[in-house]
């Protein structure tokens, strides 16, 4: 024990001398680890909210750190606000309230001192006033204003919002992600304009935005840019006039230039309405209705319960799609196997994009000669050979999809929507018809029915797709009616019938004079 105290109290004295002899250096570099510890960092600090806003508007202007999500107070912050170099008002506060009361160009400078570091951060940014709001809204890329000088000349705020997908699952999406951010520049917007063919969905994410967040959109100006008739756009924004308590028009794109390029001079748009253009239409609201049109009034309640617009110009579309393609197979003769596979082909290029539907018809393809090929070794019942082409095909289709996606030859976002389901199961269904055991492939018979599937869909396809088709059945589905019989007319047993009645007419004729 004796031997033990005399080791530990020896190595306790060694310890202290080492240490007086390093205290000077360590005394030396004491000094630069303080200065380390709290050299100011440039950039830390950001003044945030609105810097483009209407006369008038209510702003709030808070510090944000980009350094650290916890805030602290240990930190002196003073806001001034300047108009051509002289003072307004300047406070010490965190958060800054300031109403501008005029149209102008002012300067909100901002001071923060921190307490333990006594680092001083300085920041300035300009804040543009103006007299009026306009916010534009639209997928299409390629739109250059030429006149954008003409609304900064006017002090007219140009709010321009572009979606740059035009799928509709993902331009829900995208109107959450800038357009809720904006929610305040567009409620003192005087004018919005919407240039989408998913102008629906936009407004109805207006109106679900606004009972959420409390907002009022009360004697705006909404002007939507469609090609639609009169008639179908009163049928489809009615709804959101007292729903949304704005003032709806239309007008078509081929006008857009024009419109915009009055306004941006900062004319009124009262006068735009009832003076200049008579190519302005105002949507009323009027929810009067005749019994006469049964289709029609039917298909107005369901438009005015959200039922999805783009869903029943599709059935609409569809259904003529059969009929042109019936009317080929009786007078053209076209000996297509089945009516619903090119039409079920041509609605997969139209939901989606030529680029996936084709990216998953030859992984189809892939797959089908490469489980033949295993069959010719293996034997597998039918059901099994089924199931086992779904499943190679999947996974096929997975990986061209994914190495397309790098190659930047296919975007995921054509695979956002709720219906994705429906080309990845009936396209390799079309795929194990085109090319049944059979069938040679290359062979004179092959290529012909081929061209003949080929022909068919793209006439299904272009009926699809066409706005014309599904705008005037919109508007007039009593139309239905009459397509119906000129399809039972058409139809393959019925048509044959008359067809042959005709044929043995001069027969039937010869048969009644004899019995005379």
């Amino acid at each position: 024990m004796y031997i033990f105290m005399r080791v530990l109290f020896a190595i306790f004295f060694s310890l202290i001398t080492f240490l007086s002899c390093f205290w000077d250096e360590l005394k030396s570099i004491g000094p630069e680890l303080n200065e380390v510890d709290i050299k100011c960092t440039e950039n830390k600090y950001d003044l945030v909210w609105d810097f483009d806003t209407k006369i008038n508007s209510n702003l709030i202007y808070s510090i944000k750190n980009h350094l650290t999500w916890v805030e602290k107070s240990n930190k002196n912050i003073s806001f001034l606000v300047t108009k051509d170099w002289q003072k307004i008002i300047e406070k010490n506060t965190e958060k800054f309230n300031m109403i501008f009361s005029e149209v102008w160009i002012f300067l909100i400078k901002a001071n923060i001192i921190e307490k333990d570091s006594q680092c001083v951060y300085e920041l300035e940014k300009k804040v543009n006033v103006y007299a009026k709001i306009v916010s534009y809204i639209s997928d299409k890329n390629d739109f250059n204003l030429s006149f954008d000088e003409n609304f900064k000349k006017n002090r007219i705020f140009f709010n321009k919002t572009i979606l740059e997908n035009k799928n509709t699952s993902s331009i829900q999406d995208q109107f959450l992600s800038q357009i809720t951010d904006k929610l305040h520049i567009f409620q003192d917007s005087d004018i919005i304009i919407i240039n989408s063919n998913n102008y629906l969905e936009i407004l109805q994410w207006f109106e679900k935005l606004s009972k959420i967040y409390n907002i009022n959109f009360p004697n705006k100006k909404i002007f939507i840019v469609t090609n639609s008739s009169f008639i179908l756009s009163k049928k489809l924004l009615s709804n959101f006039i007292n729903s949304l308590e704005v003032n709806i028009y239309t007008f078509s794109p081929s006008n857009l230039l024009n419109f915009l390029n009055y306004i941006s001079w900062g004319n009124p748009s009262t006068e735009i309405i009832k003076d200049k253009y008579y190519w302005i239409n105002q949507i009323s609201f009027d929810d009067s209705s005749s019994n006469l049109f049964f289709l029609t009034n039917f298909t107005n309640k369901l438009i005015l319960s959200w039922f999805p617009i783009s869903i029943l110009g599709i059935i609409f579309s569809l259904w003529i799609a059969v009929t042109l393609i019936n009317f080929t197979r009786q007078f053209i003769w076209i000996s297509i196997f089945n009516l619903y596979y090119p039409i079920f082909f041509a609605l997969s290029i139209y939901l989606f994009s030529f680029q996936t539907t084709l990216i998953l018809f030859f992984a189809s393809i892939f797959s089908m000669y490469f489980m033949k090929f295993i069959y010719k070794r293996v034997h597998f019942l039918l059901n099994t050979k089924l199931s086992l082409y779904f499943i190679l095909y999947i996974i096929i289709a997975i990986i061209f999809i994914w190495i397309l996606n790098l190659l930047n030859f296919v975007d995921f976002y054509d695979l956002k929507s709720n219906l994705v389901i429906f080309p990845f199961i009936i396209i390799p269904m079309i795929a194990y018809k085109l090319f049944a055991d059979e069938r040679k492939v290359f062979s004179f018979g092959f290529l012909f029915y081929l061209l003949e599937f080929i022909f068919v869909s793209f006439i299904a396809y272009f009926t699809i797709r066409s706005s014309f088709i599904q705008n005037m059945f919109l508007a007039y589905t009593e139309l239905l009616i009459i397509v119906f019989f000129i399809n039972f007319l058409i139809w393959k047993f019925t048509w044959l019938q008359i067809l042959e009645y005709i044929r043995f007419i001069p027969l039937i004729k010869k048969h009644f004079q004899e019995e005379e």
